[in-house]
């Protein structure tokens, strides 16, 4: 699962939290004038919480998304109708996510995401668990690659190989095919780290493999941006 569909499955978690949370609804006394009714506190702030958070880390603080939000309990506090209210706020982001309308804000997700498996796999290194570590920058160094196609506009398979990936995006010149041989060979110590055949690569090949990796994804990645 890619970064995409994790967030946009999470927000579809929480819009089913949400509609549970509704239906925790309670009215209030039929002599009360003016009061709201009432769902479940304990889940309610629970829900608050969570959908405040991935809101603030994909959308950003600033967002309208965000801040639309953030203000929907205001005075009433997690009654029925702000909780309503927030859950329209969020079908909204995801509508505006799942649509493209956040381009910008899903590469930045993407390169907080490939930053934090490479500083993972850094760690890796720096233990002696090599073998974990090239997996691990394998997997960055395919995906960056899929991604790349895609904003490159190539067609690709629906589960596309690395080798034809790479193949394609040195064809259409998005790199040289010096560097196609080079990622070939990443892929390889990718592959042997997998399937244990350990005497195929050392721990300088792999510091080697991530520094490059690290350097390809900053380069092209942010190259396309640009276009």
């Amino acid at each position: 699962m890619n970064v995409d569909q994790k967030i946009v499955s999470r927000i579809k978690e929480l819009i089913d939290r949400g509609e549970a949370l509704l239906a925790t609804r309670r009215d209030p006394p039929r002599n009360s004038i003016g009061f709201d009714a009432t769902v479940d506190g304990q889940l309610a702030h629970q829900w608050f919480t969570n959908v405040q958070n991935i809101l603030a880390r994909v959308f950003a603080k600033d967002s309208e998304h965000y801040l639309n939000f953030s203000k929907q309990p205001g005075k009433q506090g997690l009654s029925y109708s702000p909780v309503r209210r927030s859950l329209g706020v969020l079908r909204a982001a995801l509508e505006d996510y799942e649509q493209g309308y956040l381009l910008k804000i899903k590469e930045l997700v993407e390169a907080e995401v490939f930053s934090d498996f490479l500083d993972q796999a850094s760690a890796l290194i720096e233990a002696g668990y090599c073998a974990p570590a090239a997996v691990v920058v394998g997997a960055v160094l395919e995906d960056g690659l899929r991604r790349l196609a895609l904003r490159s506009n190539l067609e690709l398979a629906e589960v596309p190989r690395l080798d034809r990936v790479n193949a394609e995006l040195a064809k259409a010149g998005v790199y040289s095919k010096l560097m196609q041989k080079r990622i070939t060979a990443l892929a390889d110590i990718r592959n042997s780290a997998a399937h244990g055949d350990w005497k195929a690569f050392n721990e300088e090949d792999v510091k080697d493999m991530h520094k490059w990796t690290c350097r390809f994804l900053e380069e092209h990645l942010d190259k396309t941006d640009a276009v």
